[in-house]
């Protein structure tokens, strides 16, 4: 071959690979504060001297085709605020997307269209800012994980201003970010990682379109926000920010049958709140008196087949901020552990090579839990010291290492201290490995918290100041191509671990885990997507005792009316529990979920085949059912109607006698005034404790730390349940009400 010929195609190759591997480079014009109104309406010269990017890859379902549907933004700056516009085309007959409430999770089953920067550039976390076409925000914050589930977090919260409108031929968004507000590297020039992102709707069938391919073969997905934005001689306004609240509280309770309400007198409560930057990088929370109350209860979990303890979500704004630094797969910090402080302050600092998270707390109600075997315990204590000390160091894009450090000290005495290291490493884009390596030294304080009689590692559950010391180890190798998704996971967690500030319900057990998936992405409308997997464990106690062998087979496809459907049979070869031996007991788990318009949704969760009865005196095997039902109807753009309904049912296989049988049954119905108020009730029946609550409240939330709300709770109790009295009624009540203002000075 001639050497010409030979150098042309080797310049061929090189641009080939540039090309593949490019960055694109977006450098806006800086603009006065005042020239671009928020109002949802691009209007003429407006946006005519900003920076143009075409959202023209589809991503979801096809696999970075060209784009059907006609997206642009619109990108420019001035020295304190991120300004951004989009104008999606299309139809707005066939727009769904409702008034809805700041960070409402049904948001992600509206059109929307969503702002994903990666401020340092480092593939540590993506920041998401996300409006519908009616200007409704959701932000959460990315990481790298396995599951969607594990991935976004939802509670992250910036401050930041949208508003939206429907045209004739699709609809605008436009969005305006403080840089206050945006966590990124000190100095004046910045160059942020970023994309642009829009779903919509075809054939009831999601859309997903970027700025940017995505390759799905990457194991860090984060780390493909890599589109350049660069913005100059920006000015930094530090915040010093005054959260007080006021709130009051008044209850009432009928102490017999047929007895009046009596009240007691009405409780007022004042806090304070304070929100420092010592500068770009770091900032200072301290709380006084913090009411962390939720203004909505938590969905009830049926938990009386479960020898365990079970987690909740938090949805404190203090605990949520810079969480994703002490998020491990151990459970080692849980903020929820964390249940009722007097005071509590928070140093969060965010380098380009470091991050620092140190918390501490007064908590007045301390839960206590104790990890097991086969069971944990849990008692409720009393005052307690807490500290949190987190650091990580990022050695480079692909290598990260951390410390963690928790510890507890319980008034009249007893401790719990941990401490341990962690590391991410990612060799390639299809290979990455992750490690945790933790150890805890406690004592117990003599209290009487917990009532059992069980032993532990031949020693009583009840706390006596016994002295615990234990590790933990947990190491996992995934790996992810076009179309195979694999990972080996082993944890080895020793008899005597615990955490105390964490959320650890199992230990004495060395338990390897193999996950081995094929997927094909079809870009059919009937066969969007497929998966084929199996999963296999092995669990040894630290006495070399077999404890577990068990085999899965999932499968899972997404079809038609933007349908999902999934089926996991679980098989227990073996398994050992309290010390007895149970073999062969299989389980199917099928999962359903659809959303074919903005009307209609529905989620369906069963499980049926055979489970132990593990709350049992001697735990036997059973036929097992249980079924989740949540259909979801948005009537117009305002009001939203979601009933649902957990069922759950053991029969003894020999007589058909049940262990249990019940059922929890919510409703829930919202009128959405605006993006910011609204007004909504929710009730529940507990049929295996035989209680009812309803909670009506009126809530108005302009941003994500001023809130006013007032509602209350009324309940049934189950004393004076018998079966000629109905559960629908009041025997206790609360009102309550709660105003917080966030004052930026």
């Amino acid at each position: 071959m001639p050497k010409r010929i030979s150098f042309l195609l080797f310049i061929v190759l090189i641009i080939s690979f540039l090309n593949v591997n490019a960055q694109d480079i977006y450098e806006p014009n800086k603009v006065k504060v005042d020239q671009i109104v928020i109002d949802g309406v691009l209007s003429p010269g407006e946006w005519e001297n900003a920076t143009e990017v075409i959202i023209d890859f589809e991503v979801n379902p096809g696999n970075n085709i060209p784009a059907k549907s006609e997206t642009k933004g619109y990108i420019s700056y001035s020295d304190t605020y991120l300004f951004i516009a989009f104008y999606a085309k299309g139809d707005p007959n066939n727009i769904r997307a409702s008034v809805r409430s700041r960070d409402d999770f049904g948001m992600i089953g509206d059109d929307f269209v969503l702002v994903r920067f990666d401020t340092y550039a480092d593939g540590r976390n993506n920041f998401l800012l996300l409006s519908n076409p009616f200007g409704s925000q959701l932000d959460a914050r990315a990481t790298n994980a396995l599951t969607d589930e594990e991935r976004y977090d939802v509670s992250f919260n910036l401050d930041y201003k949208t508003e939206g409108k429907i045209v004739e031929d699709g609809y605008q968004v436009e969005f305006k970010i403080p840089f206050s507000s945006i966590p990124f590297p000190s100095g004046k020039n910045q160059t942020w990682n970023f994309n642009l992102t829009r779903q919509y709707f075809k054939g009831g069938n999601t859309i997903d379109t970027r700025s940017q391919p995505f390759d799905r073969t990457n194991t860090c997905q984060v780390c493909q926000t890599s589109d350049l934005l660069v913005l100059k001689d920006i000015v930094f306004e530090g915040r010093i920010e005054l959260l007080p609240f006021i709130a009051g509280s008044q209850s009432g309770e009928r102490f017999k049958r047929n007895g009046v309400l009596k009240y007691n007198k009405f409780k007022p409560n004042a806090g304070l709140g304070l929100n420092l930057d010592l500068n770009k990088n770091s900032s200072l929370e301290l709380t006084l008196n913090p009411d962390f109350s939720q203004v909505e209860a938590d969905v009830s979990q049926i938990d009386i087949n479960s020898s365990y303890a079970l987690e909740y979500p938090e949805r404190r704004p203090f605990f949520n901020r810079g969480t994703d630094i002490v998020k491990f797969t151990s459970g080692a910090f849980y903020s929820r552990s964390i249940n009722n402080p007097l005071v509590s302050s928070k140093l969060l600092s965010q380098g380009k090579k470091s991050r620092i998270y140190f918390l501490s707390a007064l908590d007045q109600n301390s839960p206590y839990q104790i990890a097991g075997e086969d069971r944990s315990y849990f008692g409720q204590g009393g005052r307690s010291l807490i500290n949190v000390f987190r650091y990580q160091r990022l050695i480079n894009k692909n290598t990260r290492l951390g410390l963690i450090s928790t510890n507890r000290y319980y008034n009249g005495g007893g401790y719990g201290n941990l401490i341990g290291t962690d590391g991410w490493f990612l060799f390639a884009k299809n290979w990455r490995l992750t490690y945790e390596i933790l150890g805890n030294f406690n004592k117990e304080p003599q209290a009487n918290w917990i009532d059992s009689d069980d032993q532990i590692s031949e020693r009583s559950v009840r706390l006596n100041e016994d002295r615990y010391k234990g590790s933990a180890l947990y190491l996992q190798l995934y790996r992810n191509t076009k179309n195979w998704k694999s990972y080996f996971f082993l944890r080895n967690i020793s008899p005597e671990y615990q955490a105390n500030v964490g959320f650890v319900v199992k230990n004495n057990r060395r338990w390897l885990t193999l996950y081995h998936e094929y997927q094909n992405f079809f870009n059919k409308r009937g066969l969007q997507f497929f998966n084929l997997g199996t999963k296999a464990d092995i669990n040894y106690t630290f006495d070399n005792n077999l404890k577990n062998i068990s085999l899965d087979g999932i499968f899972s496809i997404k079809t038609y009316f933007n349908t999902e459907l999934s089926y996991t049979y679980d098989w227990d070869i073996f398994k050992n529990y309290l010390g007895v031996n149970y073999k062969y007991l299989g389980k199917s788990e099928l999962n359903f979920k659809t959303s074919p318009n903005e009307l209609f949704s529905l989620t369906l969760r069963m499980t049926f085949g055979k489970d132990l009865a593990y709350n049992e005196q001697i735990p036997e095997v059973g036929k097992e059912f249980t079924l989740y039902a949540m259909p979801m109807l948005q009537l117009g753009n305002k009001v939203n109607i979601s009933p649902s309904i957990r069922y759950a049912r053991l029969k003894n296989l020999e007589n058909n006698l049940d262990y249990f049988n019940g059922y929890i049954s919510r409703f829930s119905v919202r009128y959405q005034f605006n993006n910011f108020l609204n007004i909504r009730l929710v009730s529940e029946y507990n049929a295996f404790t035989e209680r009812f609550f309803v909670q009506p409240l009126i809530q108005w939330n302009p941003n994500p730390s001023t809130v006013f709300y007032v509602g209350g709770n009324q309940n049934s109790i189950e004393d004076f349940n018998d079966e000629f009295y109905s559960p629908f009624r009041i025997d206790k009540t609360q009102f309550f009400l709660k105003f917080q203002y966030l004052i930026g000075l």
